[in-house]
């Protein structure tokens, strides 16, 4: 398989797999290679557009979105932890995120609603998923690639600066995020 011209989705899912081995194998330089041809090869599938009005079944349209959205977070995770930007803009992307439906629901002529005592696996990745956007936005607003440096006043290096209004908006998305997770899935405060 040429992983350079990856054009299906099963080919895209054996890189996706590749890509969770180099993480787990702690082999972050080449998982972070191997997640750009992946992203690419998922943006030549469009994987990154809302096309609900395509001829998609439902199984279809629901393994683009969780394929798309597994890279897409991918690429926000190792690039925090190399210290590199994300590859894609947000405004380069109208996916949305997987239906919160697991597989035993999904035929390719219909998707069914969970029953109500059953809470999906895609309720969860999807709190993940907004969480990987919490700190995407940390990497924009806190660790930008130009900083903005003032000299303070005593000192001859410049020192870099955070605006608190940014570090508060932050503070307020991962309370919101926090209060849209499902009552059993918050992690309990000892204060």
């Amino acid at each position: 398989m040429d992983i350079t011209d990856c054009r299906d989705m099963q080919s895209l899912q054996a890189i996706l797999f590749m890509i969770l081995f180099l993480q787990s194998s702690a082999n972050l330089s080449t998982c972070y290679s191997y997640i750009g041809i992946a992203l690419r090869s998922a943006l030549r599938m469009g994987l990154h557009r809302n096309l609900a009005f395509a001829n998609f079944n439902y199984i279809e349209l629901e393994t683009r979105r969780r394929v798309f959205w597994i890279i897409r977070k991918m690429d926000t995770y190792v690039a925090a932890l190399l210290g590199f930007p994300k590859m894609l803009s947000d405004q380069d992307v109208d996916q949305e995120l997987p239906s919160e439906v697991d597989d035993d629901y999904i035929t390719e002529t219909k998707m069914d609603k969970m029953p109500p005592e059953k809470l999906s696996v895609f309720t969860a990745s999807n709190a993940h998923t907004r969480l990987m956007a919490i700190l995407a936005k940390v990497i924009r607003e806190i660790y930008p690639t130009k900083a903005v440096q003032q000299i303070v006043p005593g000192s001859a290096t410049p020192t870099y600066v955070i605006s608190h209004a940014k570090i508060k908006d932050i503070e307020i998305d991962l309370q919101d995020w926090l209060d849209k997770l499902p009552k059993f899935s918050r992690p309990y405060c000892l204060i």
